[in-house]
């Protein structure tokens, strides 16, 4: 009788797991493509679709258990609210003058965002930094845009006097430097094959990890080739369904703007290299270092340590500095 029972309550068990519904990683929070989400931040709240909203990272989503729900009589039932965390929100329009990290928010360069044809007016511009790199379907560059209205700060103009704060800005109607317009897809309907698809950057094969840690302010151009004719001019692995291609910025191209007092006398001193594939500089700058999991910097007086990586260096001694080798885990 005890053996019947147990085994009945191990059937009931069984059952019941069976029966229980999946939670989606990319979309804990249930929301539905069509759901109107309100992104608070300084000022307004902005309303946004649903699709929109599980195009963010969720580790960039303060609302960690679920999105704030309250009824409000004149939004005709219950408004759905998040804020996001890791990124500068003092500010309700871009500041050209915070350091680094750079983000949608600080960038030093008067240009529209567009996410799905949809202005992001002001503080709602952050959300392009904050979306997974796998959201992204395709990302252009236009050089000129004068259609729409860039609330922003400007550059210095003239002189700065202590005295008076606001004369160390000028204000700007339109987008002097261009558009970067953003398409997002829903990526919980998203079938990712590490096997068929080929990430590029800059032309570079890496990995997808490091697609993924790209910093999205970095990103020129972005697009997905999926149709047989163009996959065929890629020969570097067999059976791609999907090939990832994706242009970036430099960072003196992202602060053409300003001053910058950066000076590299020794570019051939550094190499980088991330879950054992070597990048270069410029995709090295693009990575966010909220996706390292160790970094380790050894230096060619290190003979020991320096040894196995000596051979992607020239033999020459350099004039300016030491041989490096970062290396970092994603």
């Amino acid at each position: 009788m005890k053996t019947l029972y147990f085994q009945l309550l191990f059937l009931v068990s069984v059952i019941a797991g069976c029966s229980s519904p999946k939670i989606d990683p990319y979309n804990p929070w249930n929301i539905a493509d069509n759901d109107t989400v309100i992104f608070q931040g300084p000022g307004i709240g902005k309303p946004i679709p649903g699709i929109v909203f599980k195009a963010i990272n969720p580790r960039f989503i303060a609302n960690a258990y679920g999105v704030k729900e309250k009824y409000e009589s004149d939004f005709k039932g219950v408004k759905k609210e998040f804020e996001l965390v890791a990124f500068d929100n003092y500010s309700i329009i871009p500041n050209y003058y915070d350091p680094k990290p750079l983000t949608t928010l600080n960038v030093r360069k008067k240009w529209n965002y567009y996410i799905n044809n949809d202005l992001a007016f002001d503080y709602s511009r952050v959300l392009v930094s904050a979306f997974l790199l796998q959201a992204f379907e395709k990302v252009e560059y236009i050089a000129s845009d004068s259609t729409k209205g860039l609330f922003a700060f400007g550059m210095p103009s003239g002189s700065y006097v202590e005295d008076n704060p606001s004369d160390k800005y000028s204000y700007e109607t339109r987008s002097r430097d261009g558009t970067i317009r953003v398409y997002i897809k829903n990526i919980s309907q998203s079938v990712i094959n590490d096997e068929a698809t080929l990430y590029l950057i800059n032309g570079r094969v890496v990995t997808r990890k490091i697609y993924e840690a790209i910093n999205p302010v970095y990103i020129r151009s972005l697009k997905r080739i999926t149709n047989q004719p163009e996959l065929t001019e890629y020969k570097q692995k067999k059976n791609i369904k999907e090939v990832v291609e994706v242009e970036l910025f430099t960072y003196k191209e992202l602060n053409s703007n300003i001053t910058l007092c950066i000076l590299d006398d020794c570019p051939e001193c550094d190499v980088y290299i991330v879950d054992n594939v070597q990048i270069d500089s410029d995709i090295y700058d693009a990575l966010r270092s909220i996706f390292y999991k160790s970094v380790r910097v050894i230096s060619e007086k290190d003979k020991e340590a320096f040894a196995p990586y000596r051979k992607l260096f020239p033999e020459k001694k350099f004039e300016f500095g030491d041989k490096r080798v970062t290396i970092i885990s994603l």
